[in-house]
C-alpha cells in the first residue's frame, strides 16, 4: 500500500508533522460512541450503528443535527458540550493507545521535526490523552476544530495549525486515520498521510492523499525508519 509517492525521507523538504489525535494516536471510539448514545437516550433519542459510524472523524456538527435536531446553534451547542462532558468520565477508562503511534511521534520529535496536534476534541481532552499515552511533552502545539466555525472536513483547522507553527502547509506532513481529517488536510496543502485500520480495510477512498499505510510499522517502512 503506497500511494500518489511511493516512498519519502525524513526530514527531507517538511518541516513538520501534524497529527490527528482520535483513531490516529489513540483508539478512543468505543468511549465517544458510549458518550453519545447515554447522551442521546437522556434526551430520549436513538443513534444507529450508522449514525455512529459516519461520525466518526467529524466534528459534532452533524451528528448532533441528524440526532438531536436542535432549534438553534446554542442548543446544538449545550448538546456538544453534554457529550464533552460525558466522554470525559468513559475515556480515561476505554481509551487506548494506537499500537506504535506513541512511538513513531516520539521519533518524528528526535528528527527535528516539530510535532503538533489538529483534532476535532476540544483541548482539555486531546491533552489528557496526549498525557496518557506519554507524549504531551513531545507536542509543540495542539490545535483543537472544536471552537472554529468550519471544523474537518473543512480545511480550516488544518489551515489554522499551520498559520500558528508559522509554516507553509506545503512543507507540512498531516497524518489521519479517517476520509474527514485526510481531506481537510489535503485540501489545505499538506502532504497528507492515512494510516489504520479504515485504510488497511478500503484504500479506494483514500486515493487522493499522498501516501497510505495499514499501521505504523508499514508506515515506517514507506518513510525509510
Amino acid at each position: 500500500m503506497s500511494g500518489s509517492a511511493d516512498r519519502i525521507t525524513l526530514p527531507g523538504r517538511f518541516r513538520g508533522v501534524v497529527f490527528d489525535l482520535d483513531g490516529t494516536l489513540v483508539d478512543s471510539e468505543p468511549a465517544w460512541g458510549k458518550a453519545k448514545s447515554i447522551v442521546a437516550a437522556r434526551h430520549g433519542r436513538s443513534i444507529s450503528a450508522a449514525q455512529l459510524s459516519a461520525s466518526v472523524g467529524r466534528s459534532m456538527d452533524d451528528l448532533v443535527a441528524d440526532v438531536f435536531a436542535p432549534g438553534n446553534r446554542a442548543a446544538a451547542r449545550a448538546i456538544e458540550e453534554e457529550i464533552f462532558a460525558e466522554a470525559a468520565t468513559w475515556l480515561p477508562q476505554m481509551r487506548v493507545a494506537v499500537p506504535g503511534a506513541a512511538a513513531f511521534l516520539g521519533d518524528i520529535h528526535r528528527l527535528g521535526l516539530p510535532v503538533a496536534i489538529c483534532s476535532s476534541s476540544p483541548e482539555h481532552l486531546i491533552r489528557d490523552a496526549l498525557g496518557q499515552i506519554g507524549v504531551l511533552e513531545l507536542v509543540r502545539l495542539v490545535v483543537s476544530a472544536d471552537p472554529m466555525p468550519q471544523r474537518k472536513p473543512h480545511p480550516m483547522p488544518y489551515l489554522v495549525t499551520a498559520e500558528r507553527l508559522g509554516l507553509r502547509p506545503g512543507d507540512l506532513i498531516a497524518i489521519e486515520d479517517a476520509l474527514p481529517g485526510a481531506r481537510s488536510a489535503s485540501a489545505a496543502g499538506y502532504f497528507t498521510i492515512a494510516v489504520g485500520a479504515e485504510v488497511a480495510a478500503d484504500p479506494a477512498p483514500f486515493d487522493f492523499c499522498d501516501l497510505l499505510a495499514g499501521d505504523y510499522a508499514e508506515l515506517r517502512g514507506l518513510l525509510d525508519m
